[in-house]
């Protein structure tokens, strides 16, 4: 019964709940995903009463029900801006009005030929949304057919229908679907990306640590001067490189050993090394001032940002989206990999190169300043 005295040991329940509710979280963000507002484009090149009628359906999509947020939030743009909007991310789809729908439409039972509304798919943003806005612009197309076909079964009533003209009542307007920035067979349906991203952030975690670890001990045993420890960071800073060389290029072999269909060894593997690189500053910096607790704090980080990384911020939470989201390392390698993947970038992939090149550097610069830390504090963190 001495067990119970024990404050240490009823800390291990408390422990195990904290842990528990930790993995936990992420079932908010999964558990019961709904699709908001996902930004969708209304391409207009017609006019007339059955283009006017399809503007009245896409207003009535944009109000909700019962007072819930809709699906999808439309913007009208042009279909010459449609390339470049997609690639840089404003839309997970389109439904283009194409010129002489109006027409096609009036004329669908004398030509025999149903009229077509046009789905452009931006596959590569985020498979998950853009299938949730694909799948919601086929109901669209369903439902305004529906109209149709109730119409002009009203008109004929009483007129023999001929057999060209059945499949034509039937299904009036058909959707015809074209696919942006598609996902490549063999890259796990999309999420090759986020996959790859994972093993940067974690063999910056693990690299980092240990190689904390190791010049602690160096601390413990010598009294280095700030020339001495400049230069063990100096060669903490070099192992950094080789464990980001060995991450980045460790993960390009499994993927061609597993049958990924990675656009280049060498690009993929430059580009993971990169961003571990960059991440293994990060840890190294915080690792610096405030020791072994940096590794619970950057596991945390990691067990939030599992939960975001494969969801469209859409269909997140309001709090995910705000607090926890904008937070994760790993997204903007995951972003990076994805403009290599699907969107023909280079090495250079914009914003989320950006990004984490200025994590690198911060951390760097943190990194740095740690050596100009009272010799005193420095060994309390260590031990």
């Amino acid at each position: 019964m001495k067990l119970f005295k024990e404050k240490l040991a009823w800390a291990a329940p408390i422990a195990v709940i904290l842990i528990i509710a930790l993995f936990s979280v992420n079932l908010f963000a999964q558990g019961d995903p709904q699709a908001r507002n996902l930004p969708v484009a209304l391409v207009v090149s017609d006019e007339g009463t059955y283009v006017d009628a399809v503007h009245a359906a896409v207003e009535q999509m944009s109000k909700g029900t019962d007072g819930a947020e809709p699906m999808l939030a439309f913007t009208e743009e042009k279909e010459e801006n449609m390339e470049d909007a997609f690639r840089e991310k404003k839309y997970y789809a389109a439904l283009v009005i194409p010129e002489g729908f109006n027409e096609s439409v009036q004329n669908a039972l004398t030509n025999h030929t149903p009229a077509t509304l046009q789905l452009y798919v931006n596959q590569g943003y985020n498979v998950t949304g853009a299938n949730y806005a694909k799948t919601a612009l086929n109901a669209l197309v369903v439902q305004l057919s529906q109209q149709y076909s109730a119409s002009f079964l009203a008109q004929m009533n009483g007129q023999q229908i001929h057999a060209d003209q059945a499949a034509v009542l039937v299904n009036p307007i058909v959707a015809e679907e074209k696919v942006f920035n598609a996902v490549t067979p063999a890259t796990a349906n999309g999420s090759a990306p986020t996959l790859l991203a994972v093993p940067a952030w974690v063999g910056a975690l693990i690299g980092g640590f240990l190689l904390f670890l190791s010049t602690s001990n160096i601390s413990k045993r010598e009294s280095l001067t700030r020339k001495q420890t400049a230069s063990l960071m100096g060669s903490q800073i070099l192992f950094g490189v080789i464990i980001a060389l060995f991450s980045g290029f460790t993960v390009a072999t499994l993927c061609v050993v597993a049958g990924i269909n990675i656009p280049g060894y060498f690009l993929v593997g430059s580009f993971v090394s990169f961003a571990a690189f960059c991440f293994f500053l990060l840890v190294s910096a915080v690792t610096a001032w405030i020791g072994k607790p940096a590794i619970t704090l950057f596991m945390v980080v990691m067990l939030l940002g599992m939960g975001v990384l494969m969801m469209p911020k859409e269909m997140l939470p309001d709090f995910f989206v705000t607090f926890i989201r904008p937070w994760i390392p790993i997204r903007f390698a995951a972003d990076g990999l994805r403009e290599i993947f699907y969107f023909g970038s280079g090495f250079y992939t914009g914003q989320s190169f950006n990004t984490i090149l200025g994590i690198g550097i911060a951390g760097f610069v943190t990194y740095l300043l740690s050596i100009f830390k009272p010799v005193r504090a420095t060994k309390a963190i260590a031990e």
